[in-house]
């Protein structure tokens, strides 16, 4: 309120004050409405996961049978990076790592 006192002693026209509060309050009720509408999304479950690969039928064996450069471009699109580690023992050992999204690039994190 002392906002607005100051802004009316400054000399701003009442009903254009009115005008743009009515407009903000609008727009955060709209906004709020917008944000209570969202689904939370759902984690999937070892279950779902498991359904999901059967579906996909002989899978593994596609994925062996492709190339470095197109395991390398479905990895970027899944965000997936696997390392290798040398053991102790001298065995190479992988580790995948899943890379977040960018939401303004829509692109996964280096």
């Amino acid at each position: 309120m002392k906002r607005l006192q100051r802004a009316l002693d400054a000399g701003w026209d009442p009903d254009r004050l009115t005008s743009q509060y009515n407009a903000a309050a609008l727009d955060k009720r709209a906004a709020e409405a917008a944000m209570a509408a969202i689904q939370p999304a759902q984690r999937l479950t070892v279950g779902d996961v498991t359904k999901m690969i059967a579906e996909l039928g002989d899978m593994a064996r596609v994925l062996n049978s492709a190339g470095r450069g197109d395991l390398a471009e479905l990895y970027k699109a899944l965000g997936l990076a696997i390392t290798l580690r040398r053991q102790s023992n001298g065995l190479m050992s992988p580790s995948a790592r899943v890379w977040p999204r960018s939401a303004s690039e829509g692109e996964h994190a280096p």
